[in-house]
Parts: structure tokens; C-alpha cells; sequence
């Protein structure tokens, strides 16, 4: 049965579904640039190499000994994680806004975009203090990363979002 719209009910679903995985793609480049923006900072104003704070992220693995050297291991565990969780996690909860609130152009993206990077900030304050605690004793990504910076790179990866008009044309 159609709607009023002349839309039947599984092109309201396949739309959603399209919504959806335009959310986690945009997600995974919107971490992406997270990642070369925090990347830039840790060289640039921190002092440290451009792969230390993927290697901070890896330390939830590996603990300590992550932040030793160029650690490979860590470094790929410390993408994988941040790839697969959070960049995941919060593409998909834009994505289901986004369906939500028919999001349509960047204008709209870029304000939503910006609210969820506000709102991903429970990773830095709740999640990731009682995942590092529970499981080295210490919280290693706060001692590591300056607060300011995560809250710009937050910031960045919200405002990525924007990008998702245009994802979701290239997927449809």
C-alpha cells in the first residue's frame, strides 16, 4: 500500500538503509580526517610524532608499552579501534538522525555533524576513563591527550559531517 507521498513502504525502507550507510560512510571519512587533524596537532604543537596518537588509542590494548617507539602493533590496533568503534558507532547514529530529520543539504549536515561531535565527547569523559582504568589502572588517553585538543578534534570530526550530502549522492 502507498502512502500518501506515493511512496511505498519498502522505498521508505531502502531510502533509510541508504540514509543509514551514507552515516557510516560519512562516518569513516569524517574519522579519517579526525585522524590527520590530531595526527597534525601532536606533531605541530605537541612535539610528538605524527603516529603517537593512534598509538594512545592502541595503548588500550597494549597499555605502556604502546607509546614505546614506533610501535606497529599498536599503531594498526590504535586505527582498527578507532575506525571500528567510534567512527562507526557515531556515523551510524547520524545516519539514523539524519533519516530522521531528512537531512539534505551540508548546511544541515554541518549542524547536526556539530552536535554530535559535542555529544561523542562521553567517549573522552565516561567510556574511555573506565574502559583505560578497568583495564591498565591509569587512564592513558587523558594523560596523553591534551583536553582542548580533543575537544577540537571532536569538534573536527562533527563538522566532517557536512560531507554527507555529498556521500549519500555518490551511494544512491
Amino acid at each position: 500500500m502507498e502512502n500518501v507521498m506515493g511512496r511505498s513502504a519498502a522505498q521508505r525502507a531502502g531510502t533509510g538503509e541508504k540514509t543509514l550507510l551514507a552515516g557510516i560512510v560519512t562516518g569513516q571519512i569524517a574519522g579519517l580526517i579526525m585522524a590527520v587533524v590530531v595526527m597534525a596537532v601532536f606533531t605541530i604543537f605537541l612535539g610528538k610524532g605524527p603516529l603517537y596518537p593512534v598509538q594512545v588509542i592502541g595503548s588500550a590494548l597494549f597499555g605502556e608499552s604502546a607509546l614505546q617507539g614506533i610501535n606497529v602493533a599498536a599503531i594498526l590496533a590504535g586505527l582498527v579501534l578507532h575506525q571500528a568503534g567510534p567512527s562507526l558507532l557515531w556515523g551510524a547514529i547520524f545516519g539514523f538522525a539524519a533519516s530522521r530529520l531528512n537531512v539534505k543539504t551540508p548546511t544541515d549536515a554541518l549542524k547536526i555533524g556539530a552536535a554530535l561531535g559535542i555529544l561523542s565527547m562521553v567517549d573522552v569523559y565516561l567510556i574511555i576513563p573506565a574502559l583505560f582504568t578497568a583495564l591498565h589502572g591509569v587512564d592513558i588517553w587523558n594523560r596523553e591527550v591534551p583536553m582542548f585538543w580533543d575537544w577540537a578534534a571532536h569538534l573536527v570530526f562533527g563538522l566532517s559531517f557536512a560531507l554527507y550530502p555529498a556521500v549519500r549522492r555518490k551511494l544512491a
